[in-house]
């Protein structure tokens, strides 16, 4: 073989080694690439979730704020209604005392408790 023959055979090998090195690194960069990609979702992913638990975990606060909120507004009508109950009845018993002493005539007490009622 002459020496041109042997350079010749020499660039060929190369040449299809270089091509084949080509084949081999462009479906590698692209693994690589989609390697990526994944790992990059997985973050967005996780990230989410912890947005979501985040937010859960708000609701949650807030409904049981809510839920106490309600407990302390019943609990509060019931007092303002017990207390209006009392008053109604201790403005009905100072009326029916008011109608006694008008009966007894004794106009010093009789003043005194219309002062109270407002009248």
């Amino acid at each position: 073989m002459s020496e041109r023959t042997v350079d010749l055979i020499r660039t060929d090998l190369q040449s299809a080694k270089n091509e084949a090195k080509k084949n081999i690194l462009l479906p590698v960069r692209e693994v690589e690439d989609l390697l990526a990609l994944v790992d990059s979702l997985q973050q967005q992913v996780n990230g989410l979730n912890e947005e979501s638990l985040a937010n859960f975990q708000t609701a949650a606060e807030r409904g049981k704020q809510l839920a106490e909120r309600e407990r302390t507004i019943e609990l509060l009508t019931k007092q303002i209604t017990d207390e209006v109950a009392i008053s109604a009845k201790a403005k009905a018993n100072l009326h029916d005392a008011r109608a006694l002493l008008v009966a007894g005539r004794d106009l010093a007490v009789l003043e005194r408790l219309d002062e109270a009622l407002g009248e």
